[in-house]
């Protein structure tokens, strides 16, 4: 039935109510009572309003209004409260080469060629962080925002008095859903070259040697294909280089592009990811730029409610990109010119919960560097660490938990006067953690 049938009859309907009331006086004297009358007019203005509603649902079926978005934006505020208190022992010195090595395990700063110090204690809650979020539905895709600090690797603050350490930013990013297949993200956040869903569950603020890790600004657009996404970034660079007079230089003229694959294959989740990026220095009347390249594959296979996590990553500008920059990408050579370094590292980690509350990851990591003999002797070559925990939540959001952590970090030692190469840290770590 047309919108315009169901009118007709409606109009009908309508007139015939109107001309049945007006009888009504000359029809209750001659066949019924009053009574009788009024029940069927009742009737009759029944019928009219069913089919009124029903040509109403009929028009909107056939001219449908445009779905209008949820107004207004959604706010989230969220974060955790976390303290970190560490035994330290190191083979070869008291106590790491920068402060960062106490609050968490940064490669670089294992000492080499000291005398074997003394245990000490350290405590801190700098990782503790807060983040804000919102959404906002739009007309076409909808919007997301995040905005998240923390106190590590503070500049501001010590511990005599009030331990107070300034804020950091860690994320600051909007992130548009243009539809279902396509998002753009502006802004800073974690590498596209970093799979984040690889990463180790463990105490230290950071963990493996061999892991990319890696927080930057960029412009990153994702296109979802099938069952899996491309996603491609242009990020800003920064250049490290050994026997050069700034670390980092920041002489690049190009972003580095990153160009990333996502998918998985039943409980196997996986990440392949490619880089190229511009190594530049400006130093005086010397200037060089070349350009290098890396890849990083890793994933995480679920076994039941286990997993074992990985990634392998390989290149000649690593460099930052790897074990929080315990590599340089390459060396400035006597005539000026750029040598990139072929560098690789990974790690594999197992998760096995014991209980529902009970948890223990092991974690197995190395990097190595191919330095040319041009380097100096205390120039780091190879990372292993190993990180083995116990993880125990008595309800959701509280996790307490210890770690212990070997690590070690040996130099080229070119020359051979080095009587030695080699340092090694110990650290049991105890933690504490409330996400709220």
């Amino acid at each position: 039935m047309s919108s315009r049938e169901s009118n007709t009859i409606v109009f009908r309907l309508s007139t015939g109510v109107l001309a049945l009331s007006a009888m009504i006086p000359l029809a209750a004297v001659a066949q019924a009572t009053n009574e009788e009358l009024q029940l069927r007019i009742e009737e009759l203005q029944a019928q009219v309003s069913q089919l009124a509603e029903e040509a109403k649902r009929r028009e909107m079926v056939d001219n449908p209004e445009p779905e209008q978005p949820q107004e207004g934006t959604q706010i989230e505020f969220g974060g955790f409260i976390k303290l970190d208190s560490q035994f330290s022992d190191y083979s070869d010195g008291s106590s790491a080469t920068a402060g960062i090595g106490e609050d968490f395990l940064v490669p670089s700063t294992i000492p080499v060629g000291g005398e074997d110090g003394d245990t000490k204690y350290h405590s801190h809650a700098k990782s503790s962080r807060l983040f804000i979020k919102s959404h906002t539905a739009l007309a076409r895709g909808h919007v997301n925002t995040h905005l998240e600090v923390d106190a590590m690797a503070s500049g501001q603050g010590d511990e005599r008095i009030s331990n107070s350490y300034s804020q950091r930013l860690r994320h600051a990013y909007v992130d548009w859903h243009i539809d279902e297949n396509r998002s753009l993200l502006a802004g800073q956040t974690w590498s596209t070259f970093f799979n984040v869903g690889a990463l180790p569950e463990g105490m230290d603020f950071v963990g493996p040697v061999g892991t990319i890790f890696e927080r930057q600004p960029q412009l990153r657009y994702t296109h979802k294909i099938g069952g899996g996404s491309i996603q491609v970034s242009a990020e800003n660079p920064a250049t490290t280089l050994y026997n050069g007079t700034e670390n980092p230089y920041d002489d690049n003229g190009m972003p580095d592009i990153v160009l990333r694959y996502n998918n998985s294959i039943g409980d196997f989740s996986y990440s392949v990811a490619s880089m190229s990026r511009e190594l530049a220095y400006e130093d005086g009347a010397a200037a060089e730029s070349v350009r290098g390249y890396a890849v990083s594959v890793s994933g995480k296979y679920q076994v039941g409610r286990d997993d074992i996590r990985f990634m392998l990553s390989s290149g000649n500008a690593l460099g930052r990109y790897m074990g929080l920059n315990g590599f340089r990408s390459g060396i400035i050579e006597g005539d000026g010119d750029i040598e990139l370094i072929d560098q690789s590292g990974g790690f594999i980690a197992l998760r096995h919960f014991w209980s529902d509350q009970l948890r223990t990851n092991l974690v197995l990591s190395a990097s190595t560097a191919d330095n040319p003999d041009a380097v100096s002797d205390t120039t780091a070559s190879d990372y292993r660490s190993m990180h083995l925990n116990l993880l125990y939540s008595p309800v959701p959001k509280i996790t307490l938990g210890g770690e212990y952590i070997l690590a070690n970090k040996e130099v080229e030692n070119v020359s051979g006067i080095l009587a030695d190469d080699k340092g090694e840290l110990r650290r049991l770590q105890f933690s504490v953690k409330y996400v709220f």
